[in-house]
């Protein structure tokens, strides 16, 4: 009898659509409300053209084909053609790995790629963005269909638009997936980020650049982010008492987990079950 046996440890990347859209511009049409958001939206330009540019960078002309990435927490300014204004749709999108995605990408720094149309890139895209505007009943089996096809997209984007320095970040993405995973493992076990550094041998600063450059934010708030997500979906799906929930995610008694908890929520653990 032959056995084969093998762990595999792949790390989930959080991303998920939260809003879509499309729209065909006026002539000088340019966005006039937040150009600094919390999530990042990917246009593609159905037709027409337009001017594009994000902070610290010159504006570019971008026409029926391309595609524009308006990135979380940087500022963008775009505006429509005064004699063929674009029309374009968009996807928005949110998690703590999407950073980590787009910088890996073509869009990495300059958060624009022309000519994607024949790709298959633009292919998940237009696929992903029909069945989004088609309202289709929010079922199980659509939800998952629409979750493949946006990693589809991101696989797409990831292959085909590669960036520059997508092998030199090799290294550290594997060291920062070895962290995330040593958190997911352990942060039951009251795991600090003092542990996270020994555990893979590498320093208290080196880690926290790698967390702000990959997801934006400190290794701390990461494990604090990790914790809480498990504790509103204990909350949620269990009858389990605030000091075992507390327990779960790695907290020593329920005061300073419900301290911690309304900080980060905004709300008591017993309101938020409530």
């Amino acid at each position: 009898m032959e056995t084969e046996y093998k762990q595999v440890n792949i790390e989930h990347l959080d991303c998920r659509i939260v809003f879509y859209g499309r729209e065909q511009t006026r002539p000088n049409y340019a966005f006039g409300g937040n150009n600094v958001r919390d999530s990042y939206v990917l246009h593609y330009i159905t037709a027409g053209k337009g001017r594009f540019a994000s902070a610290g960078r010159k504006a570019v002309t971008l026409s029926a084909g391309d595609c524009f990435l308006l990135p979380q927490s940087v500022p963008c300014f775009y505006q429509a053609d005064g004699e063929d204004p674009w029309a374009y749709e968009w996807i928005g999108l949110a998690g703590m790995h999407l950073g980590e995605l787009f910088a890996r990408s073509g869009l990495e720094d300059k958060y624009w790629l022309r000519q994607v149309a024949n790709s298959q890139f633009h292919d998940r895209f237009a696929t992903l963005f029909a069945d989004l505007h088609s309202g289709a009943a929010a079922t199980l089996t659509s939800e998952l269909r629409v979750q493949s096809q946006l990693y589809a997209m991101f696989y797409a984007l990831l292959t085909e638009f590669p960036g520059k320095g997508a092998q030199e970040r090799a290294g550290a993405t594997a060291t920062m997936n070895q962290a995330v995973a040593f958190m997911r493992q352990n942060y039951e076990r009251r795991c600090n980020v003092t542990d996270v550094g020994a555990a893979l041998h590498i320093s208290r600063s080196y880690l926290y650049a790698l967390f702000r450059r990959f997801v934006g934010m400190s290794p701390q708030q990461y494990l604090t982010q990790m914790r809480m997500e498990e504790a509103k979906q204990l909350l949620r799906i269990t009858d389990n008492p605030v000091d075992e929930v507390a327990n779960r995610v790695g907290y020593k008694d329920a005061f300073t987990f419900s301290k911690a908890f309304k900080r980060a929520v905004g709300t008591s653990p017993r309101n938020y079950r409530r």
